[in-house]
């Protein structure tokens, strides 16, 4: 067994009545289980999954204890986990279901008609799939993303990885934690790991609810009264938030202050942060460090604590990692690599993130952007979109911004909806980057529907495709629509001049 399952025994066996997750169970009943009761239901859940001989289970369920008892139930019998987004496609999700070779559905799959039994709170289908043997060996775990195209691709985790980046969080997590609340989907492979993994290491409750209950509903809908009212009757200690929720955690705490007074560890990944938000968190009493990390590193690479922090970088590497920097600034990862992905075994030590970064004299990572992202501007400048759009998140922190370049016209900020004061705004962003990565042109689209073709299942924008779009729209390939609007800023003098 690895040390998340010998904990759950251990904890079972010298603390059974402590609480180890509260919150709802599938039927969005209140439901409680303390470490006896979880062993009980893990046991009982694995052994009905032995009996079935199930070999790949897909589970799509909005979050739950269930969900909880269910991956570690397939954890324990060492049967591949294949966590499904809710917000995924039909086509995303039919493309999953192949290349995992899934056998048995459980949660939420209307589509296939009745389901062959109960499993647990949840329903169970068998799924018929091609065994074509591409799932690789040793894997426990395939998560899913929906990457830059929206085609899910498959990362096979190991026990292994996933007991590594567990028991080091754990460890930089020491006792700084008594009381962890999910916010993100447990699908989400970092929130799988922080919400489950790691309050099981350190023998701590976390706190499972629907996501609707904080505040969340799909993959980008939010109420942040609804997540005022789940701080205020859970009074957590934790959080794992993504910027945007870092965002709206500091909007509720201004209303409120004594939301934050719990806090003790609120980590924020998935994108870039700027240090300006992380110092306007603290300012508030809300304990922010910014992470980073990824999935074919089983999730978190390096991140900032209490002991070693520099806002404004992703802090430094994990105890079980070595990182280094190519020639072009590409980050590089050794240690705790995934298997490979579906049919694509990894071969080399050392992974290539594809992400472009700096390292300081103390060891702290900051993530710069994507490489393939990168922006050369016309007077050869090269620009992460990615840097400017988290300075944006200070001063537009209320709507989605995408920066894309144009070879004729600069950089352009494209935002989904109008603002109070934007020019001034924009103005106040530009004093706080160099010229050469100041925002010349403001393309200002507020149609729902526009900005659901520009971004994928998991928010994340079609960059290619907006910035077509803005370039089409500024020749006038586009006619002028109601909803949008461009807005231009004069340049820098020094940028003129090419200095």
């Amino acid at each position: 067994m690895n040390r998340i399952i010998t904990a759950l025994q251990q904890h079972a066996l010298h603390q059974p009545q402590k609480l180890a997750f509260v919150g709802h169970d599938a039927q969005q009943k209140p439901a409680s289980l303390n470490y006896s009761q979880l062993l009980d239901e893990v046991k009982q859940t694995a052994q009905q999954l032995q009996q079935w001989q199930v070999k790949c289970i897909a589970l799509r369920a909005e979050n739950s204890l269930d969900w909880v008892v269910m991956d570690l139930a397939a954890m324990w019998s060492h049967i591949v986990m294949v966590p499904v987004p809710t917000f995924f496609t039909h086509e995303q999700v039919a493309h999953l279901l192949k290349a995992a070779e899934v056998d048995l559905c459980v949660g939420d799959w209307p589509e296939l008609g009745e389901p062959i039994a109960p499993l647990g709170r949840f329903s169970a289908w068998q799924y018929q799939s091609d065994k074509s043997g591409r799932v690789l060996p040793d894997t426990q775990k395939i998560t899913f993303t929906s990457g830059s195209t929206g085609t899910p691709k498959g990362v096979c985790l190991s026990e292994q990885n996933l007991e590594r980046v567990s028991v080091a969080i754990a460890e930089q997590m020491n006792a700084q934690v008594e009381l962890h609340l999910v916010m993100l989907p447990l699908s989400t492979l970092l929130e799988n790991i922080t919400g489950i993994y790691v309050p099981l290491l350190l023998g701590v409750t976390s706190t499972v609810l629907f996501g609707e209950q904080v505040g969340l509903s799909g993959s980008s809908q939010f109420s942040p009264v609804c997540f005022a009212q789940a701080l205020s009757q859970y009074s957590p200690s934790s959080l794992v938030l993504t910027p945007a929720l870092l965002i709206a955690l500091i909007h509720v705490v201004k209303q409120a202050p004594i939301l934050a007074q719990s806090l003790q560890w609120v980590a924020v990944g998935g994108a870039s942060v700027a240090a300006e938000l992380i110092h306007s968190a603290r300012a508030l009493g809300i304990p922010a460090y910014e992470g980073y990390g990824l999935s074919e590193c089983a999730s978190v690479v390096s991140m900032n604590t209490p002991q070693n922090d520099q806002p404004g970088s992703c802090g430094k590497p994990l105890n079980h990692l070595q990182i280094k920097l190519a020639d072009d600034g590409e980050l590089w990862v050794r240690g705790n690599r995934a298997l490979g992905y579906i049919g694509e075994p990894f071969s080399d030590d050392w992974l290539a993130t594809g992400d472009l970064a700096t390292l300081d004299a103390e060891g702290f990572l900051s993530i710069v952007g994507r490489k393939k992202n990168l922006i050369i501007t016309p007077f050869g400048r090269n620009i992460a979109p990615e840097w400017i759009e988290s300075h944006a998140q200070v001063w537009m922190p209320e709507c989605r911004v995408v920066v894309v370049g144009d070879d004729e016209a600069g950089l352009t900020a494209v935002i989904d909806r109008p603002l109070p004061e934007l020019e001034q705004r924009v103005r106040k962003l530009n004093c706080s980057l160099p010229d050469y990565a100041q925002i010349q042109h403001l393309l200002l689209v507020s149609q729902p529907n526009v900005w659901q073709t520009w971004l994928t299942a998991n928010g994340r924008p079609k960059r290619a495709l907006i910035e077509q779009t803005q370039r089409q729209y500024r020749m006038g390939v586009i006619a002028p629509d109601s909803g949008w609007q461009r807005l231009s800023f004069p340049l820098s003098s020094s940028l003129l001049l090419g200095e």
